[in-house]
């Protein structure tokens, strides 16, 4: 169907409150792009990376070559326990999730190799070999592979990220979580600023310590926000960075990534970005590249 020919969708009453709060934090009207609509399935995505999430990454029993490959969506075991804006909530896509391979891992330098305290790399050179020739390489020369690549070939080698034997990985091999949506921005954003479970699911201004009011602009900006308890539930992902310190989150919106740029090497482009504590853990509205396999 040609955007020309794409029907105008009437929306119920919390989607199009959804999409008027959605064109708030967007500075534009995500339907009024035939291709960013209701239906469109394939151009943006959502991934979720922290810092806690890499230190304690593995051994991890869902890191198995079949799973880590898999894009079935799937939810994940919750290490912290339910709170507020908890990422366990979402269900993700490992295939499309990306790895990041440290460039001191992958040449055997600094803290690996004979000499180093973390003694020889786990990988090798085979397994090095396979892996440089997939990956994407960041400004900083770490390799950057997706889950459907990075799966073959620890079945193929026989790396198991299932083992104690993978914990000193941790911190070296990162991940980018990419949540699991239907392709367009209005699902990137209902999952991005957890509303997709529906106006049952909203975070209150009772729920987080500290001020309850929205960062400036958006404190001013939200007021237009017709449903009270979705104004509230996104006054408290658009926080002052102080406050998000402890509860809530910060709105990057597209001018800073809120952890890396490493999605700018595979080609994603910045929509949205929120913070999450110290800058510990952030979640990117992304679009994705126009080539097979990033979709």
């Amino acid at each position: 169907m040609t955007p020309e020919t794409a029907p105008v969708i009437a929306l119920d009453g919390w989607d199009a409150a959804l999409a008027g709060a959605f064109a708030i934090l967007l500075d534009g009207e995500p339907a009024a792009d035939p291709s960013a609509g209701y239906g469109v399935y394939g151009v943006y995505g959502v991934y979720y990376a922290s810092d806690s999430l890499d230190e304690f990454l593995f051994p991890n029993s869902w890191a198995t070559s079949e799973a880590v490959s898999g894009r079935e969506p799937r939810q994940l075991p919750d290490p912290d326990g339910a709170y507020p804006f908890s990422p366990w909530t979402w269900r993700f896509d490992l295939g499309g999730s990306l790895f990041r391979f440290d460039p001191d891992l992958l040449a055997g330098t600094g803290p690996w190799g004979d000499g180093g305290h973390k003694g020889p790399s786990p990988f090798d050179d085979a397994f090095v070999a396979d892996l440089r020739a997939v990956a994407t390489l960041d400004e900083s020369d770490g390799a950057l592979v997706r889950g459907t690549e990075l799966g073959p070939l620890l079945e193929r080698h026989g790396v198991d990220l299932t083992t104690e034997a993978s914990t000193e990985l941790n911190h070296w091999l990162t991940v980018l979580l990419r949540v699991a949506t239907d392709g367009t921005l209005a699902d990137a954003m209902r999952a991005a600023t957890f509303t997709e479970r529906g106006p049952g699911h909203l975070v209150s201004v009772h729920d987080l310590s500290g001020d309850d009011t929205a960062d400036e602009p958006w404190e001013d900006r939200l007021g237009a926000v017709a449903h009270p308890a979705l104004r509230d539930h996104l006054r408290m992902l658009c926080r002052p960075e102080k406050d998000a310190r402890s509860g809530g989150g910060f709105y990057y919106g597209t001018g800073h990534w809120p952890w890396s740029d490493v999605l700018e090497a595979v080609g994603c482009s910045l929509v949205a970005g929120w913070g999450f504590g110290e800058s510990q853990a952030g979640t990117a509205v992304v679009r994705l590249p126009d080539t097979p396999g990033a979709r």
